[in-house]
């Protein structure tokens, strides 16, 4: 079995167990055999693609109307016989009208498949050309072809079980490229039906009264020719209606604004890059792209368990076809999810699934948590304002400065030249002499030079250095002294977990910096001369590590440029740049209060 037939065979049978699980009995339409679909082809004088002779071949297709559009498949005789009925009446139409000569002309290379209670047919174009295995609709009103249906008997039947098994609409692609079928949905009332779809998520949810859904304008041209890529068509109807949503009070869909706690732009930026990141757990030839790698993977949302929501641009030149792949962040063993799982549905279909009635079918192809039907603005978001793409810089440093910078420079001039200090640096109203009393000594020297440069503040958005000389809260000493006695209520519990004395002990571990995980940077008060005092790493998540061989600006300056490696530290994707990622941000008074 080849992978057409094989592709052919699993939707039907999900198809078919559908119909089966739904009380949805019937006859069988005749399958062909191999000779029979040799005598077919001769008859025709054109060879079937390769999933339309699969099809036929199917021994168990149910001859009831469950094609969505309400058509029923017809056997291989039937579709002869129908097919030279339609070429017949079009030749005898065009002979005394002359309005079906086009017809008459191209109708003999179309082979029906099913057909409508009023009399419509679905063909199936054994053309040569870029339409070839299309399935078309024809109206025996209006006589024309149109957009097609599906691009393949393949894609009719994938179509079909996704709707049939998930509620999402059938027909989605057709109408996104203008096609004049509305996207359809499958109810059973007794039999099973087709009926109108409406792709706005309001059809399935409620809003919240205390955070209605409010939308934010959304410059789709420029959002757009920013990413480099069209966006799905229920994606942006989405945005324009609903704007940031809290979906079922768990998953977040982001859509382009921003606020003084969140950008569309950063948030994307950030995804991406945890993502790159993350998929190197993956074998080489399992890892998909990311954006704006073409055929990469591109975020919309996540969730409260941590979860990261994508769609997959690689499967289809259409968005309006793209899959959902959802980064589980905890995907348990035997649940059926994967770390990185692909979903067999477009955006709606996802969230139209995630608020499935319990009668309804928990697949493909893994199963989705069921969320409450309920949207609500986002909370962070209630103030957010409509996004603009940053402008294009030029790069920070040139070629020379940037090897200086990476490569060559030393000390604090490269330290400044890759991570430029503020123009003014806070460190508080007091005086290095009264920390220095209320230590009981002096510290390094290198410390200080470097605060005076730089003073308070967060590098790389991760690792934050006090004002050493701020005498109002949150003084550096309260700082000190809080930090010092979580070590000791640690050590008490664990002490081979927690190996370091505490200042002021002998060799004590003295804390000056912390990072937004609740690591801490400090050192070891080894001897006489602070100048000598070694630096150590007390990481929260990793097992203690050994004293660092480097002074404090060279420690910066390495990690800085992505070569530090110690227990715990935030390290830079390899994908990263570092001249993108060395950053200071600094502190006022106001910010630390």
């Amino acid at each position: 079995m080849n992978d057409t037939e094989h592709a052919v065979r699993d939707s039907w049978g999900r198809i078919a167990a559908w119909l089966r699980g739904h009380g949805q009995p019937g006859p069988h339409r005749a399958a062909a055999d191999t000779e029979r679909l040799a005598a077919a082809e001769a008859e025709l004088g054109l060879p079937m693609p390769e999933d339309l002779r699969a099809w036929w071949r199917l021994d168990d297709v149910a001859a009831t109307f469950w094609i969505p559009l309400e058509f029923v498949p017809v056997d291989l005789g039937e579709a002869l016989s129908a097919r030279d009925i339609l070429v017949q009446v079009a030749g005898d139409e065009a002979e005394d009208t002359g309005g079906l000569a086009n017809a008459a002309q191209y109708l003999p290379a179309l082979l029906p498949i099913a057909d409508s209670p009023g009399g419509d047919h679905l063909l199936v174009d054994l053309r040569p050309g870029p339409t070839h295995g299309a399935v078309f609709l024809w109206n025996h009103e209006e006589w024309g072809l149109g957009v097609p249906l599906w691009d393949s008997v393949t894609e009719m039947l994938a179509d079909t079980a996704r709707a049939l098994t998930t509620g999402a609409p059938a027909l989605t692609r057709h109408a996104a490229r203008g096609g004049t079928e509305r996207p359809c949905v499958a109810t059973v009332t007794g039999g099973l039906d087709w009926d109108d779809a409406d792709l706005d998520i309001a059809g399935f949810t409620s809003p919240c009264a205390d955070r209605p859904p409010t939308p934010v304008p959304v410059d789709w041209e420029t959002v757009e020719e920013w990413l480099g890529v069209r966006l799905p068509g229920d994606y942006r109807q989405l945005a324009d209606r609903h704007g940031p949503l809290d979906f079922g009070e768990y998953l977040w869909i982001h859509v382009p604004c921003a606020d003084g706690r969140f950008d569309y732009g950063d948030w994307l930026r950030e995804t991406h890059r945890q993502a790159r990141s993350q998929l190197r757990a993956l074998p080489e030839d399992e890892r998909p792209r990311v954006h704006p790698e073409p055929g990469g993977l591109l975020a919309w949302g996540s969730t409260r368990g941590g979860d990261m929501l994508f769609w997959d641009t690689s499967a289809s030149d259409d968005p309006d076809a793209w899959p959902v792949v959802q980064r589980h962040a905890g995907a348990i063993p035997g649940s059926g999810l994967r770390d990185w799982h692909r979903y067999d549905l477009t955006l709606t279909a996802y969230l139209r699934h995630a608020v499935r009635e319990s009668w309804e079918s928990p697949t493909p192809p893994g199963p989705l948590l069921q969320l409450p039907g309920t949207v609500a603005r986002t909370a962070f978001l209630d103030a957010a304002q409509p996004w603009t793409p940053p402008a294009p810089v030029d790069p920070r440093l040139g070629e020379t400065e940037r090897r200086v910078a990476l490569e060559t420079g030393t000390g604090l001039d490269a330290l400044r030249l890759l991570t430029p200090p503020p123009e003014r640096a806070y460190l508080g109203d007091g005086t290095w002499e009264q920390l220095f009393d209320t230590l009981g000594s002096r510290l390094p020297r290198e410390y200080v030079r470097l605060m005076e440069v730089y003073g308070s503040g967060c590098w790389s958005g991760w690792l934050r250095f006090p004002a050493p000389l701020r005498t109002a809260a949150p003084r550096f000493m309260a700082y000190v002294e809080e930090t010092l006695e979580a070590y000791g209520d640690l050590k008490d519990g664990s002490p081979d977990w927690y190996p370091l004395n505490t200042w002021p002990e002998p060799d004590g571990f003295l804390p000056f910096a912390d990072s937004i995980d609740g690591d801490h940077l400090g050192w070891l008060t080894r001897g006489e001369d602070p100048d000598a005092w070694p630096l150590i790493f007390w990481p929260r998540h990793a097992d203690q590590g050994p004293a660092l061989r480097s002074g404090l600006v060279d420690v910066l300056l390495a990690w800085q440029r992505g070569r530090l490696v110690t227990p715990g530290l935030c390290t830079q994707d390899e994908d990263d740049d570092p001249v993108e990622f060395a950053a200071f941000e600094p502190w006022a008074h106001r910010d630390e209060g």
